[in-house]
């Protein structure tokens, strides 16, 4: 009788938490321990799709299974077309080394304004890199979209 409980190697990681390292002087990033376990020595860097000022971090994984999702069609609307097409030419596949650095591309560095400190940040299946005053920027100019809580941390 065969009773697996829990498919295996089935579920895509998610990324949860935010930890902020520096750039090395060869414009390398350290991945946290705790989402370094989901790669292998490589993964893909992209400039947000979504436009926002930082670097996305993809498993290969997942990002194989995001890119074959784009069907033919896709390329039909012109919007969309552009958009595909800046997305394939700012992705890089980059190795990570055996201290779990990974080199930030120089245009990447630019697109997000990377110079010192990173904040890596979980972004559930992907992991995002941002300039810190960036995203203090970013979060404190958004309404909060989760609701209000007591104070005891209950929904209200």
């Amino acid at each position: 009788m065969n009773s697996v409980l829990w498919p295996l190697a089935t579920e895509k990681p998610k990324f949860f938490g935010s930890y902020e390292h520096a750039l090395d002087p060869k414009g390398r990033l350290t991945l946290p321990a705790k989402f370094r376990a989901h790669f292998g020595d490589r993964c893909y860097l992209t400039r947000s799709q979504f436009g926002d000022p930082c670097v996305v971090v993809w498993t290969p994984d997942d990002f194989e299974r995001t890119t074959n999702e784009i069907h033919a069609d896709s390329w039909a609307d012109p919007r969309q077309r552009r958009t595909l097409r800046s997305m394939a030419r700012d992705t890089y596949e980059v190795e990570i080394d055996r201290m779990g650095r990974m080199p930030i591309p120089s245009n990447l560095r630019v697109v997000a304004s990377l110079t010192r400190e990173v904040l890596i940040q979980g972004a559930y299946q992907t992991i995002e890199l941002w300039e810190p005053a960036h995203w203090r920027a970013y979060d404190e100019a958004d309404e909060p979209t989760m609701p209000p809580t007591d104070a005891d941390g209950r929904n209200g």
